[in-house]
Order: C-alpha cells, then structure tokens, then sequence
C-alpha cells in the first residue's frame, strides 16, 4: 500500500479506545499466489458408512445447510449475496472463456482464486479481519464484466462492490476491533446495518436495545433497535429461513432418535418467532441426545466472535458423522472430568460435577461446514445455566479418511515446521502433530471450556460471562482452554484412557505440544498478519508471558549461536517452567472471568497482548518469511453433491478452473 493509502486509513479509521485497547490498521490480506485443492473422494468414503436412513437424514439437513450460506452472506457484508451470484455467472461453463479473456490470464488468476476465497468464507473477509483485494485484475474490465452480468444493480451498488474488491482502504475490516465499536460505521460488516456509529449504540444498549443471538441492528424510525432474523422477515433472510425450515421438516422422519426430532422442531419453531427460548430448548434436546445419533447437526446463530460486542452469533450449520470406535477414547476423558477439576489450579470457583457425570464427546467426521472459518471442533451450548444444569457437548474434528498420509499434505506441513520449528525437531513434531493436536483439541473442548464457575451475583441471571466481558472475554475464554490442554497434556489419566501407551510416551508428547504451540503462534501470524483474531489474542499474551519467564526464547533454527530476523524461531527452554506458566496464567484467567474483573483483563491484554507490535520488525519479518507457504495459502474442496438418489457425485478435478463452473453446487 502507498504512503497516501495509509495516511487516508489512519484518518478515516481512528481505532484507538479509550481504554487503551488499540488496533493498527494493516493492508489487506494478499491472495494467495495458488489454493490447495483438497479432493472430495476421502468425504465419499464417509459416506458409503452410513444406511439408508442415515443418508436420507444427513441428505435434508445439508440442503439445509447449503442455505444456510445465503444467510451467512448477508450477514457478512450487505452486498455479500449480489457478489455471490455474479461470481457463479462470471464463471459458468457458457460464461468461463469469455471472462478469461476479457480480464487477462494474469488477472482471470486472480480472480478465481478471489472468487474460491470469497465463497469458502462467504465473504471478502478473512478469519483475521481483514478483506482480500484483487490487485492484478484489470478495474475496467472487471466494471464491464458488471454491466454485462449484473445490468440491473445502480450504479451506487456497482461503484461499492467495485471498491470493495479492488480498494484497499475501502471497508478494510469486518467488525471493529476494541470494546467502543471506533469506525464502526466505516467496517463491512452487516450485523449493523451501515452508518450506524459505534457510540450510537453505546448510548442505548441494554436500554432501549436488547441484543440476542439473532438480532441484526437496525435504524428504525424510533431509534436503534433489533430486527430478529426470522421466517417473517423481509427480504432474503426471511425467504432463506423458510426455505431452511421446509428442509428441516423432511429431515425430521428421518432422525434417528426422538430427542433429535425435538432438537429439530425447536429449532425450526425458533426460526419461525425469533424466541431464543426455543433456540435453548432445542440445545437441550441436543445436549441430552449425547453421541446417540451417527449423524449429528447443529444450525443458526452461535458463536460471536464476528460482533464486536460478542453477543450477536453467526450464522453456522454443522452435519458431521460421528465415529463410534475413535469416540470412545475422547467419551473416556469425559469421565474424568472432576479429577481434572479437582487438580485445576484456580481455587474457588471450582464445579462439582454429578455422580457418574460424562459429557458427551464426539469424534466427528465434518459433512458439511458451514460457517466463516474452518474449527478443529467446538463446545456448545454456550448458554452457561444450561451447561451447569443440563450439560454440554463437545465435538471434535477428525481428519477425513487419508487426509493425513497424503503425500502432499505432509510436504506442506514438513515445509512449515521447516520454516518455523528448530531443524532438529522438524521430524519429530512431523512424526507427532496428529497425536499432538487431538490431546490439544480434546482436552480444550472437553475439560477446558467444561470447567470451571463463577460469581453469579457479580452476572445477571442467564447471563453468559464470556459475553459480557466482550471481544477480550473470547480471548480469554479460548486461552484458558489452550492452557488447560497445556497443563494437563502430559498426565497420567491420558494414558488410563488409551490416548497414551505409557507414561513415558505421555511426557514425550506433552513436550512435543509445548515445542509445536510456540511454532504454531509463529505460523498463525505469518498467515494472519494481525494479533486480533481471539484465539490469537489469547496465544499472544501467553507467549509474553511465556518470554518474560524466560521458559522460552529466540535461536536460530539452524541452531547457531546467533540468530537473525530471517532465521530466528522460538524454542523452549524449559519444559518445566513453561508447565508453571501456562499453570499460573489459567489460574489468573480463571480468577478474572469468575469474579468479573473487566478492569483486570483490560490491563492484563493492554501489557502483555498489545495489537499493534504486529508492526514490529520481528513480526514483519515472521510475515514476510511465511508469504509463500503453501500452509497459509489455504485450500478449497474440491465441490459434490449428493444427489436426490442419495449417491455421492464429485464435480470438476483439481484445478480451479475446472470446479469453478460448479460453485453454484456447492456453495
């Protein structure tokens, strides 16, 4: 970006809080120079598993869910779903040559590999808060490819997409990113409807505007309010949400247990009034089904990450099928979930779980996902009274049968650790990240977002804490779940379980995980390029601390006695004292959401996670280093579809060009 660029960025968006809370306004995300993608015949293996039943079941639930993505669309960015339907027309198969040659092979490149980033998350944001930007692409031809296939769009709408895909310093972000919603009125996000202020909605909210999980703030005749996303809404939300609605009444016969039927009417009966008591019921009913059911599925509003207040969810559908033998070791764990709590280092608030309680945990093969970004698995309801008085469920992701061994797969994980990793653990951390990353998952989800309690006189009744601490709140809530993955990754009930064969292995590993955190905050932030993001964030303070106790530190990757900003990788000192650390700081983040501490986790984020030392030397050279890993490139899948027959039908090859022409399938 030019001088001039930046200047007018830094004018128009102001992102620094009163509360010193500040976010340095980066370039855009670049596009990838190439995308991984990932063929679709290991998710045709998943499906021949399956009986008529069960096919016939998942079949509905992900026509469902593949409209589910027009909501997500809309939500993301006003024009998201204009967008979506020219970049089906821009590249179908009458259409493909035609735009190949009016844009140029250099820019017809980059377009498609724009249009693959753009449908994969359903937007032209990235998980980091920052748009991509077409760069190559000729502005005038992409204008005349306008006025051919979207004649009928004003000329206000023509001139804002334009600046959306080509300017960097248009709609930069998706949501503002500190606790006062700054330069709210200039982000791309539509959970707010555009030209509604940061301070305006300050000024009413928990007054005369009541935030939930399916709001989208509007500016009504008497003032800032919230419009429910409902079947009865005007528009494309409300024809989407019938649509869905109509689906998920063919999947009901199909389910397999009553509970699941009911999970299904609640939800349907709360797309229909917009009353999140149906949305809890129908979490109820899905909690209480357990691992009962081989497919399982979750749809609508949930995770907030995308508001800048964390309390409006986005739109995510989930239709995984489970796998009864690998879930055994994660439903294992489960049981042990109050030896765990009892050996949890925060005092006080401590839960005293039921006789014979066991969470339910799944090992889940993801169908189909829905959402902005990809999760390696996830832990729900996020309603806290339902957890303490119902329970909760955690899913855990599992790579598709192969994924792993493919030999490409593994060069680009090699080429990675390569980068970021000293070369004399690279084939270690390679033997092991699969080991390494499930104990890391499991227990996140398991034991670390299941623990834990908290003052309820110091938070309203029904009142979730994460929320009400906000953007920093989600930071530290993933946080506190790394770490207690961190603290307990090498104990002994591990190797009760079966996930370990001993206890010497069980070591190993949990030196493993702590060499292959350090190297994965290094790869997330070549990849991200910004601290902001809340799983991030968290890792950010930790690895401060981590520094500041001297359990890590810079060496060359090469081992030399020097290192340079080209060469320098973060290592482990010392296995013990990053122990103690990531101890201590879950014992801090613990005592600061139980007893509400804002001021404390202000401070705490403010000295030890500033956003902007993304502009320091060594993280712009972390950047740069990581510009053409294939890792940070991404990927899309290749698209399919199951067709009324219930067979699995794989669309296009391994090239963009060629699964561009059926886009329309898959998204």
């Amino acid at each position: 970006m030019n001088a001039l660029a930046r200047l007018l960025i830094a004018l128009n968006i102001a992102l620094v809080s009163a509360h010193g809370i500040s976010a340095t306004i980066a370039d855009p995300m670049p596009l990838p120079k190439q995308l991984r993608i990932e063929g679709s015949l290991p998710r045709k293996k998943v499906w021949d598993r399956l009986n008529k039943k069960q096919k016939k079941f998942a079949y509905h639930l992900m026509l469902a869910g593949l409209e589910g993505k027009k909501l997500l669309a809309h939500q993301i960015h006003r024009h998201s779903q204009r967008i979506r339907t020219f970049i089906f027309d821009s590249v179908s198969k009458k259409q493909l040559d035609k735009t190949r040659k009016l844009l140029g092979e250099e820019g017809f490149q980059e377009y498609l590999v724009y249009c693959a980033k753009f449908l994969d998350q359903a937007g032209p944001y990235a998980s980091s808060n920052r748009k991509y930007t077409l760069k190559k692409t000729p502005i005038n031809k992409l204008n005349q490819l306008m006025a051919s296939l979207a004649p009928k769009w004003s000329e206000t709408t023509k001139d804002e997409v334009l600046k959306l895909l080509t300017d960097p310093s248009y709609e930069l972000q998706l949501y503002p990113e500190n606790q006062e919603g700054t330069g709210l009125e200039l982000t791309g996000g539509n959970i707010y409807e555009k030209g509604i202020t940061g301070s305006e909605v300050k000024q009413v909210l928990d007054k005369s505007l009541k935030l939930n999980l399916n709001c989208r703030v509007t500016r009504q005749k008497s003032g800032i309010d919230c419009e429910m996303q409902t079947t009865k809404t005007q528009g494309i939300v409300g024809k989407t949400l019938q649509k869905i609605v109509a689906h998920l009444k063919n999947a009901i016969p199909w389910a397999s247990t009553e509970l699941q039927k009911e999970q299904l009417k609640k939800t349907i009966e709360y797309f229909e009034t917009g009353n999140v008591e149906d949305f809890r019921a129908a979490n109820i009913a899905w909690v209480k089904d357990g691992a009962n059911s081989t497919v399982d599925t979750m749809m609508g509003w949930v995770e907030v990450y995308e508001d800048w207040l964390a309390r409006v969810g986005s739109w995510e559908t989930y239709v995984q099928v489970v796998d009864p033998e690998i879930s055994k070791q994660a439903q294992a764990l489960a049981t042990h979930a109050q030896y765990f709590e009892d050996g949890m280092p925060y005092g006080t608030f401590k839960k005293t779980f039921p006789k014979n309680y066991a969470p339910p945990a799944l090992m889940v093969y993801y169908f189909q996902e829905r959402g902005s970004y990809r999760t390696g698995g996830y832990n729900l309801p996020n309603f806290d009274d339902i957890r303490r008085d119902v329970g909760a469920k955690n899913i855990i992701r599992l790579p598709l049968p192969g994924e792993t061994k493919d030999p490409a797969f593994k060069e680009m994980v090699k080429e990675a650790l390569s980068e970021y990793a000293p070369a004399a653990k690279v084939d270690a951390l390679l033997q092991d990240r699969e080991t390494i990353w499930k104990v890391i998952v499991v227990l996140h989800e398991i034991i670390g977002h299941g623990s834990g309690t908290y003052d309820e006189s110091k938070f309203g009744k029904g009142v979730d804490p994460i929320s009400t601490l906000g953007p920093l709140g989600s930071a530290l809530e993933e946080q506190r779940a790394d770490l207690t993955a961190l603290v307990f990754g090498g104990d002994k009930t591990l190797v009760e379980v079966g996930i370990y064969k001993n206890l010497d292995e069980a070591k190993r590993i949990r030196n493993g995980m702590y060499d292959y955190y350090v190297y994965d905050f290094l790869r997330r932030t070549s990849g991200q390029r910004t601290f902001t993001e809340a799983h991030q964030r968290g890792h950010w303070l930790f690895i401060k601390k981590l520094l500041e106790a001297e359990a890590i530190g810079w060496a060359s990757k090469n081992g030399s006695e020097s290192h340079t900003l080209q060469d320098g990788v973060l290592i482990v000192n010392d296995y013990e004292k990053f122990y103690t650390v990531s101890k201590n700081l879950l014992a801090e983040l613990q005592s600061i959401k139980a007893n509400r501490n804002e001021k404390g986790l202000k401070e705490l984020f403010q000295k030890y996670a500033p956003l902007d030392e993304i502009d320091s030397g060594w993280a712009q050279a972390i950047i740069k280093r990581g510009e053409n890993l294939k890792i940070n490139a991404g990927y899309v899948e290749q698209p399919w579809k199951i067709t009324p027959t219930l067979q699995f039908k794989s669309l296009g090859d391994k090239t963009l060009e060629s699964i561009a022409p059926f886009w329309h399938a898959a998204f």
